[in-house]
């Protein structure tokens, strides 16, 4: 099969203009439905806004190549703060909410801020921050209680003009500095351009066939890469973002049964917290009609868990909505691949590359291997970064050509494999691989296997130190509710259907996994904590 590389093109010469264009062409359309306060905003009002809170920063000395922290849940607060930001030339640094005041005040120190948007919940965040960072100058807080020290988000944006915004910007000016989990180690600040988003977003309107009619539902966290490219997508194609705070199955699962609602993405944890509702067969046939697909990525999808969701997810139809897994990373703005449901999805893969991107698996000399041999997953397209923040190194290691190829390539980490079809299959992260004896194993694999036993909810698979063997392999295990099950009983499923050096040598029972707040497992804190445990 040959693969068509779709080029992209583009007019725009910043999200500026691609965001102006919506609202010029759809003034009357929806952006904005946030129900936990009633609120609609049309495109001229949420723009109008948009353009008050740019002049009210601008006011307050905020310019162009100034770093703005983040540190807000979805809101409509959040949208305009990264509109506005970019209005003026600034660079919106977004960070992770969950994070604790001293994590975030170091990423403050790091990210040299000028301003911080918080949540009038960040008393202790404020406090660490200024103490931290010399540069910064101004605290605005979202929330009704306020906070002392803090100036109020809509006291501030009202204060501002609607006097037209003229900042020369081009394509490859900086946009936003967004920090990733830290699955790996510290987080990382990762530098994206307005090129970055605005090619995101049409390769996002291109890959899921995006309409000023769509209704995206999101529920996906917007300081991490996979909201805000959902956001910024149907923002730039106006159509409406139907966003909750965060992810609160309760009102989710009516949101998606409304008929408007067409558009929806998470990472699998939430779909499976979604399928384990108490009351999930109320909702079975009752989805709605009009939902496009569901897509999954920010970590693997289980095949167990497809198949369950497909006994779940029927629309009022009885049709069973495709469910469609993808790849991307903070690095590449989540412009990596995705399994076309107006296509062939094939459930185990992420997909095809998205348009106007490519995708090669290469060996540990960076040469390109044939379809169907496993290598690491390196990805060319608009949407990587431009660099690491501060991390030269890091940059150069990650950034760099392949074998008989033209430009830059984004070496991801992962292990992965192309079919004669060009489906992608990621396999593990290269830093997870166990290596027993001289032999890799691959903590997926052992995954897949666990995940299909009647008994097991959750579970992760990560090595341990071996005296003789270098490294063995280590089983965390969440058993569904009510169940029992014996470590010599996992050991024997696994034993059934993998080789001996691949069983588990150590079982271990924890009543969740640990996860970033997308989803991914923290293998790098089981490591440390057995490490620590045995003295290693």
């Amino acid at each position: 099969m040959v693969i068509e590389i779709i080029e992209l093109k583009t007019s725009f010469k910043n999200v500026n203009q691609a965001i102006k264009a919506s609202v010029d062409q759809y003034p009357d359309n929806i952006a904005i439905l946030y129900s936990p306060k009633n609120l609609v905003l049309k495109y001229k009002d949420f723009y109008e806004q948009v353009i008050k809170f740019a002049n009210a920063l601008k006011a307050k000395g905020i310019k162009k190549g100034d770093n703005v922290g983040i540190v807000l849940s979805n809101g409509p607060e959040f949208v305009i703060t990264f509109y506005a930001c970019l209005q003026i030339g600034a660079v919106g640094c977004s960070m992770i909410k969950m994070l604790k005041p001293d994590e975030l005040a170091d990423i403050s120190e790091q990210a040299e801020l000028k301003a911080l948007i918080l949540a009038d919940d960040g008393k202790r965040t404020m406090k660490k921050a200024k103490q931290t960072t010399p540069s910064l100058q101004h605290v605005i807080a979202v929330g009704e209680k306020g906070l002392e020290g803090a100036e109020n988000f809509w006291d501030v944006l009202n204060s501002g003009s609607t006097d037209p915004l003229n900042v020369n910007l081009e394509l490859d000016d900086w946009a936003t500095i967004n920090f990733t989990s830290g699955t790996t180690g510290k987080p990382k600040g990762t530098v994206h351009t307005h090129r970055n988003y605005v090619f995101a977003a049409l390769t996002q309107k291109e890959a899921t066939k995006l309409t000023p009619d769509d209704v995206t539902v999101l529920v996906l966290p917007m300081y991490h890469i996979f909201g805000l490219s959902v956001m910024n997508a149907i923002l730039n194609i106006g159509g409406t973002l139907d966003m909750l705070p965060g992810f609160l199955v309760r009102d989710l699962l009516p949101k998606l049964c409304n008929p408007q609602a067409s558009g929806f993405a998470a990472v699998p944890a939430m779909y499976h917290i979604m399928c384990d509702q108490p009351d999930i067969k109320e909702y079975i046939g009752k989805f709605s009609p009009n939902l496009k697909a569901l897509i999954s990525g920010g970590a693997p999808l289980p095949l167990g868990l497809i198949k369950r969701m497909e006994e779940v997810f029927i629309d009022t139809n009885g049709r069973k909505i495709p469910i469609t897994e993808g790849f991307g990373t903070t690095e590449d703005s989540v412009y990596g691949a995705l399994n076309p449901w107006d296509g062939v999805i094939k459930h185990g893969t992420v997909g095809l590359p998205m348009p106007g991107g490519r995708i090669l698996c290469v060996d540990d000399e960076g040469n390109s291997v044939p379809n169907g041999q496993r290598g690491e997953i390196v990805v060319q397209n608009p949407g990587v970064m431009l660099e690491y923040y501060k991390m030269p190194l890091e940059t150069e290691r990650v950034l760099k050509p392949v074998k008989g190829e033209k430009g830059t390539w984004y070496y991801t980490g992962d292990i992965g494999i192309i079919d004669d079809d060009g489906y992608v299959s990621i396999v593990d992260r290269k830093k997870d691989l166990i290596i027993v004896g001289g032999r890799n194993v691959i903590p997926r694999d052992i995954e897949e296997v666990l995940f299909k036993h009647p008994k097991i909810s959750d579970a992760t698979v990560v090595g341990a130190p071996h005296v003789k063997m270098g490294e063995t392999v280590r089983a965390i295990i969440v058993l569904k509710q009510g169940e029992e099950m014996t470590e010599q009983e996992v050991k024997d499923w696994i034993a059934e259907s993998m080789a001996d050096y691949k069983v588990p040598r150590i079982v271990e029972f924890a009543n969740v996994i640990k996860k970033t707040t997308t989803g991914k497992v923290l293998k790098k804190d089981y490591k440390a904590s057995f490490q620590e445990i045995r003295g290693d």
